[in-house]
């Protein structure tokens, strides 16, 4: 059987007396959509900042690949191929979105320190590929807009064109599609949805509409802990999620 892309096993991470991930055991395969949900406080994002290296765990393993990736640093994991988005967008303000992009490719090619010095927007080489993530995303006729100026949901759009240009192969995304309206949210999905199979992806997202439509499996979080993985209708079905999620099948 072939070993997950990114695997984990038991993780955990506390802050003073509070056990915010416990023990958690994960894997997600290569290719696959694999969703993270759970109540809020459940832990999720900071099991994203656990495998993406903004925080270290207090103990347990993470591996990215085979490879034994616990102690390696945030930067180090990108380049290995780890990409993550965050609940809050961060971009560069005053950058257009051609900019952005031909510098998110230009980080991603891991070339010299000298040549990352040099200004993105004049290497001729960044150009073709940035068009075609801009495409990709749904921005090519925003090109010259600076990131300031995009919706929220173009924002969003964007940060994702940053990943893929990046050229990870495993995308962490927190709550992609927090804060925008129905159309925004629809591209954003649609586009998540071309990237299944292209991209392993492992998912945080509260639109459980979206999870259940996406999802190859799910895994739901509750105080730290993992308590089922299954395909979409096993976790619909289970008697322990149902409970944990305010003992009603609304929230799906």
């Amino acid at each position: 059987m072939t070993r997950p892309v990114l695997e984990l096993e038991q993780v955990s991470k506390a802050y003073g007396g509070l056990r915010v991930c416990d023990d958690v055991d994960l894997s997600v395969r290569a290719g696959e959509l694999h969703a993270l949900i759970g109540p809020n406080g459940a832990g999720k994002t900071t099991l994203l900042d656990l495998i993406s290296g903004l925080l270290l765990l207090d103990q347990g393993r993470i591996y990215f690949c085979g490879r034994d990736i616990t102690r390696k640093p945030l930067h180090k994991r990108a380049c290995l191929g780890l990409a993550r988005s965050f609940q809050i967008t961060s971009l560069f303000p005053g950058f257009t979105v051609q900019q952005t992009v031909e510098l998110a490719v230009q980080a991603g090619e891991n070339t010299s320190l000298f040549a990352s010095m040099q200004r993105a927007d004049r290497d001729a080489r960044l150009r073709e590929p940035a068009i075609r993530i801009m495409e990709q995303v749904g921005l090519g006729q925003r090109a010259d807009i600076r990131a300031e100026n995009l919706a929220h949901g173009e924002q969003r759009l964007l940060e994702m064109g940053m990943a893929l240009a990046s050229g990870a192969s495993v995308l962490l995304l927190d709550e992609p599609m927090a804060g925008m309206g129905p159309g925004s949210a629809g591209d954003l999905s649609r586009l998540i949805k071309d990237l299944k199979g292209e991209k392993t992806i492992l998912l945080v997202e509260h639109d459980m509409e979206a999870v259940f439509a996406l999802a190859d499996r799910i895994s739901v979080l509750v105080q730290g802990r993992i308590i089922a993985t299954g395909r979409p209708e096993e976790i619909r079905a289970n008697d322990e999620v149902q409970a944990a999620y305010l003992g009603s099948k609304c929230w799906f």
